[in-house]
């Protein structure tokens, strides 16, 4: 059995007449049998050594790299990352289908014998709309005195003790 690396030329036409022939490693399934035993036994991230070993034992099924070997476990750790995702999703769908049918009837069992007390929702006035009965007196008056100078050139700013300020031209050119 003569599976590995094939040469692909350019010109996108195979090398060799008979066979299938490719550009990618091709593991035989010796080389595949003993990468699944090795995952299995618990080896998922193997060191440059380790990998070395096993790419020298697993050429004398058929054609391999090193980074073959590397890539198989870099792959097949992804691989059953991705099932057991699955599946854990396929079972929180089935729980949910599940939990809902059994709690639906439990919850209309329990709206007719059992009626909870109904809740008030109370809705906190973060922002206020009308802030102005809370304002001081000197507030009031400059509010006021704002919209009075609302078309004029200049502001004077004060509120409680005058400030020693020159006016400020507020004027768009």
């Amino acid at each position: 059995m003569d599976e590995g690396f094939c040469i692909k030329p350019r010109g996108g036409g195979y090398v060799g007449g008979g066979g299938t022939k490719c550009g990618r490693w091709n593991p035989t399934s010796e080389q595949v049998k003993v990468l699944t035993d090795l995952f299995r036994s618990g080896l998922r991230t193997p060191s440059t050594d380790q990998i070395q070993k096993i790419s020298s034992q697993l050429s004398f099924y058929g054609k391999i790299e090193s980074k073959n070997v590397f890539y198989w476990f870099q792959n097949h750790k992804a691989r059953e990352r991705q099932k057991r995702r699955r599946v854990s999703i396929d079972e929180q769908k089935e729980n949910h289908y599940q939990g809902k049918n059994s709690s639906s009837i439990t919850h209309f069992a329990e709206i007719n014998q059992i009626s909870e007390p109904e809740r008030v929702i109370e809705t906190l006035q973060l922002f206020p709309l009308n802030s102005f009965g809370t304002e001081s007196e000197a507030e009031k008056q400059l509010r006021f005195f704002a919209n009075d100078c609302k078309g004029t050139a200049s502001f004077s700013y004060g509120m409680g003790a005058e400030m020693d300020h020159p006016t400020l031209d507020l004027r768009l050119s």
